[in-house]
């Protein structure tokens, strides 16, 4: 992808890197298996050679991230359930919407703050906002600070700490098994509480 990404920039110009950019930001939203961070760790690799500008970088992935959240989040707030049950997609069932309702319903629009840090939940987080008919403008606001946060420290990371973007991209993965054990967890001693304080009463 590198090579790729370098022989573009060089026919096309640097405006070309930061659309790719903005538009990787969209898809991975938009189809969640879609690795779109390792397209921003590319973004910051260039970053630390000096061939794109932090902040371009750091907009265009950020405007990317809040386009392809509120994309979705419009559809669900326009066309409810009942259109996302006949998809039957299996990134997204009814039992992970309940779940992050019942987030918004505890913790508000911190939800939609955090989104980009709850791996493997941020699409879904989107469309439970939007079924949710939550405040378009917050939405939108709170979303935008997550990603720009989220996009800054691996921004930094990929183009100032001297890693490789590959080997930055591998403490993300980390990051985001770690996180998605610790929440397994989290979810099984929650039920089991749940249900001993219910055989208790």
């Amino acid at each position: 992808m590198e090579q790729f990404f370098t022989e573009q920039v060089a026919q096309y110009g640097i405006w070309w890197a930061y659309g790719f950019l903005f538009l990787s930001a969209i898809v991975e939203n938009l189809f969640p298996p879609v690795p779109g961070d390792t397209v921003t760790l590319l973004g910051a690799y260039f970053v630390g050679r000096g061939q794109l500008d932090f902040i371009g970088v750091l907009v265009s992935t950020t405007l990317g991230s809040v386009v392809g959240f509120m994309a979705l989040f419009m559809i669900a707030y326009k066309l409810e359930w009942a259109w996302f049950e006949k998809r039957n997609w299996k990134w997204m069932q009814r039992s992970q919407i309940e779940k992050v309702e019942s987030w918004f319903q505890k913790y508000g629009y911190g939800i939609i703050l955090a989104n980009r840090f709850l791996s493997g939940v941020r699409s879904v987080i989107s469309i439970s906002a939007g079924l949710s008919k939550l405040n378009i403008g917050l939405v939108i606001l709170y979303a935008t600070i997550s990603a720009a946060i989220w996009n800054a420290i691996i921004i930094y990371a990929g183009a100032f700490i001297g890693e490789s973007w590959e080997t930055i991209l591998e403490y993300i993965q980390l990051y985001n098994r770690i996180f998605l054990s610790v929440f397994g967890v989290a979810i099984v001693l929650y039920l089991g509480y749940r249900f001993l304080l219910k055989k208790s009463s």
